[in-house]
């Protein structure tokens, strides 16, 4: 009996992962009920792969830098004609009337001016997304490093395991999900705020974290298989639901 908890001491890793048989989990956490020092050790592992999980950073993607840049080459400059240089004849029936050399120039101008255009905008569209990304990641640090930062992790229906990292203070959690069960094009999860007085969306589950806000002591965070495009309430029984 000696060697079986000195084994179950030393599943308080295992275990935080999800790295653990279904009777090697029900027997651990019957050993944790009688086992302070290995139920203070879970905690802190929930806390740092919690923390973990978060701790990613997004790139913006390339496929934007190559299509703007692509358009570069679909325009074609004519070179400028040096002053000295003598015009060269041309046959008479294909000789280009004196006048349309000016929209011909114009026009290369204009197509030269909108390919700068192109590559501005995407510019700026990838600056803008960066910021946003940025800040985004700012907002879930300053959540999961807060001094009251509280975390709940449980399996869900869907398979894998959903974390929740909740700040009273801040009045923010940050759920973040592993292993769910993929779904088709059609579906998507979505992410509630629940209380007494009904279910609010926090968004819809497209990455590996998302940041609900207006959280309050008592509220529950529920998760749901919904439509394309998410709903304005629940029309499914959650496959998760952990309280802040």
């Amino acid at each position: 009996m000696k060697v079986m908890r000195d084994d179950l001491h030393v599943l308080t890793g295992s275990y935080v992962l999800d790295a653990v048989s279904d009777t090697e989990r029900e027997e651990f956490e019957r050993h944790l009920q009688h086992c302070p020092t290995c139920d203070a050790e879970v905690r802190g592992l929930r806390e740092t792969a919690a923390r973990l999980a978060l701790a990613c950073a997004v790139t913006p993607p390339a496929r934007m830098e190559r299509r703007v840049l692509a358009a570069t080459y679909q325009t074609r400059q004519l070179p400028p004609l040096p002053a000295d240089r003598p015009r060269r004849a041309f046959p008479r029936r294909l000789a280009l009337p004196r006048r349309l050399a000016v929209p011909r120039r114009l026009a290369v101008l204009g197509a030269a001016a909108s390919v700068a255009a192109a590559v501005a905008l995407g510019i700026t569209q990838l600056s803008a997304q960066h910021q946003l990304d940025q800040a985004r990641a700012t907002s879930i640090a300053r959540v999961v490093t807060a001094p009251d930062a509280h975390v709940e992790t449980a399996r869900t229906s869907a398979g894998g395991s959903v974390t929740v990292v909740t700040s009273a203070a801040l009045r923010e959690a940050v759920v973040s999900a592993s292993g769910m069960a993929s779904l088709p094009s059609s579906r998507v999860y979505q992410v509630w705020v629940m209380s007494p007085s009904g279910a609010r969306s926090a968004g819809l589950m497209h990455g590996s974290s998302l940041l609900a806000s207006a959280v309050r002591p008592g509220d529950q965070i529920g998760i749901t298989v919904e439509p394309a495009g998410g709903t304005a309430r629940p029309t499914t029984t959650p496959v998760a639901v952990l309280p802040v």
